[in-house]
């Protein structure tokens, strides 16, 4: 649990320093686990912390964007490209589909986690959620996730 909490002052502290307070973008996860949701361009960017499970030697980090819903009809030409985007290296985050949304996700364990690491994984999902989301809709449709429905 030392360890979830070190790595929550980190989150917090990257919080403070983008000009947000903690506090107002908590977001509610089953305890211990923890969660934060922050708006970055166009793509509202979920924090979340959890503890180790059983096998595992340490609490998790995972960073998710969810971009955009998917478009109606064929979905093998959307998953291809983000599958070529993933491929073509994209810094640390990759795509991927949760239910009907494209997601940039970014994920690593907390051990020996410093705030360096933490600005950069949610700059970097926000970055690539913002740059792409506009991109794969003019392409294969769907809609942005912050649009209205």
């Amino acid at each position: 649990m030392e360890e979830l909490a070190h790595a929550t002052v980190l989150i917090e502290d990257v919080i403070r320093r983008m000009g947000l307070d903690p506090d107002r973008v908590r977001i509610s996860v089953p305890e211990p686990s923890r969660g934060w949701s922050l708006q970055r361009g166009s793509a509202a960017v979920a924090v979340f912390l959890r503890p180790a499970r059983a096998g595992e030697d340490s609490a998790q980090l995972r960073i998710v964007a969810p971009i955009i819903r998917t478009p109606e009809g064929d979905l093998l030409p959307l998953f291809r490209t983000l599958l070529e985007l993933n491929a073509g290296g994209l810094g640390a985050v990759g795509f991927g589909v949760q239910e009907d949304r494209v997601v940039v996700v970014a994920e690593r364990r907390t051990l020996d986690l410093e705030r360096a690491e933490v600005e950069f994984l949610l700059h970097r999902v926000g970055a690539v959620g913002d740059h792409y989301d506009d991109e794969l809709i003019a392409r294969f449709g769907g809609s942005r996730i912050t649009d209205l429905p």
